[in-house]
């Protein structure tokens, strides 16, 4: 008898004991699957290593049996999609792409800032286990869930991301480093992380190489398809003044209507060049953008911004008379749209790329110039307009992590295109000063999050 098996039926005792009953095990014969080959050492060693890592687990299965919340429903053949996993024609489990990336960003936003699996940690479960199942049901052949929807849904970034929790807490260092973590991981979590590496494992064995180059096919992707669609790089532009090196064709902005119709608050764009192809913004600068019936929208990309009490926010730059946006100064007491972008020193900024806010009133213009310096400083207070789509907690979620991921590709494309055209000294000094502003950022907000602590 293997170390394992005595394992399992020295926990298959226990459990039994505690629960006074006394079941004695049964093994199934060794038999043939309908590919001619023997599934029962297979099965057996998993049943083992579940009994294992989880003795009072009970797995899910595709056949319905199990006590899953994920409801199954019958569909005609033209209804059923292709990104759902599914054994039989007669029941299916709704796994589409969508639902697979909101459980992907909300796990991975758990794990990074709360440290723990977060509200779907029976979803991740279940999903690791159907994933682990489809793959060896359908050993050889194509299964329901493709390379598409795994790189869609981010699938392969949230089973990296659990691996990397796992191990991280394991050795106590690494991003996810906590004080308040737990010593030992929940066995739920401990068989997760074993299954995420099962699927890992599948998964390399079952796209080969297509599965290595995803993220080299998310980046191209981004440009034809993606984010970042129509909109090209000029190594030309100059990135400090222009904010970017990106830039599309100028369409007439949409209007005051379309724009609160079309765009809810926490609206997500890489740059702002995104944004004019777009039609929220005319200008890829940071300009107030004009409609028909006067300004219709103000990107804050730079400067700070302090909050003055709950929704009103005073916004702060510095520059020549040309930056004062004095086109403002008329615009007291109306409703803007406001956008914030993540060089904006504020603790409601993005951490990447830039975001619709929602409307805001202007409730204070004013500017005035330095006698010495001779230079000007513009003051502007906003009042968030209440009752709208999203919160400014929801906002603050904003981007999550697949946008992130967006961004980080964003960043790589432009990189290797700064050294492609303008060679290895201009992509080292890109990089650098990339590097100084997110370390300066990063510390200029850790420090207000501290002070804004005591404040409460």
């Amino acid at each position: 008898m293997s170390m394992l098996e005595r394992i399992a039926r020295y926990n298959h005792g226990t459990r039994s004991r505690r629960e006074t009953l006394k079941l004695p095990m049964k093994h199934k014969p060794a038999r043939l699957s309908d590919d001619g080959q023997d599934r029962s050492l297979f099965s057996r060693q998993r049943d083992i290593m579940n009994q294992v890592l989880s003795p009072t687990i009970r797995h899910f299965g595709f056949d319905g049996t199990s006590g899953s919340p994920f409801h199954r429903r019958s569909v005609s053949p033209k209804a059923r999609s292709t990104d759902t996993l599914t054994l039989n024609t007669n029941s299916e489990l709704k796994w589409d792409r969508e639902t697979l990336l909101e459980l992907s960003d909300s796990v991975r936003e758990s794990l990074h800032n709360d440290k723990t699996v977060g509200p779907s940690a029976s979803q991740l479960s279940d999903f690791l286990e159907s994933a682990i199942r489809s793959e060896e049901h359908q050993r050889g052949r194509s299964t329901m869930l493709t390379l598409e929807t795994i790189e869609y849904a981010r699938l392969d970034k949230l089973v990296e991301d659990v691996l990397h929790f796992s191990e991280n807490v394991s050795l106590r260092v690494g991003p996810y480093l906590s004080p308040s973590l737990p010593d030992d991981l929940p066995l739920q979590f401990r068989v997760d992380a074993s299954h995420a590496k099962s699927l890992v494992r599948l998964w390399r064995r079952h796209f080969r190489e297509n599965y290595f180059m995803i993220d080299r096919h998310r980046r191209e992707s981004l440009l034809k398809s993606g984010r970042l669609k129509g909109v090209s790089f000029d190594s030309s532009l100059d990135y400090v003044f222009g904010m970017g090196r990106w830039h599309t064709k100028v369409n007439d902005p949409i209007s005051e209507l379309e724009g609160n119709l079309e765009f809810d608050p926490g609206h997500w764009w890489l740059n702002l060049a995104c944004a004019v192809r777009d039609g929220m913004v005319d200008s890829p600068f940071e300009a107030p953008t004009k409609g028909q019936y006067g300004i219709t929208a103000l990107p804050l990309l730079t400067g700070h911004e302090e909050v003055m009490r709950a929704n009103t926010y005073k916004y702060v730059r510095e520059g020549r008379l040309t930056d004062m946006h004095t086109a403002l100064l008329t615009q007291v007491g109306r409703q803007i749209r406001i956008l914030r972008g993540y060089r904006l020193r504020s603790i409601v900024a993005p951490r990447a790329g830039v975001r619709y806010d929602g409307l805001f009133t202007i409730k204070q213009y004013g500017f005035k110039q330095d006698s010495e310096t001779g230079v000007y400083r513009l003051e502007l207070t906003l009042e968030r307009v209440a009752d709208q789509k999203n919160s400014q907690e929801d906002l603050d979620k904003i981007p999550r992590p697949s946008q992130l991921d967006d961004w980080e590709s964003y960043e790589k494309l432009e990189g290797d295109k700064i050294k492609k055209e303008e060679g290895d000294a201009s992509y080292l000094e890109w990089k650098l000063r990339s590097q100084e502003e997110k370390i300066d950022r990063e510390d200029w907000r850790r420090a207000r999050l501290f002070k804004a602590s005591f404040a409460r």
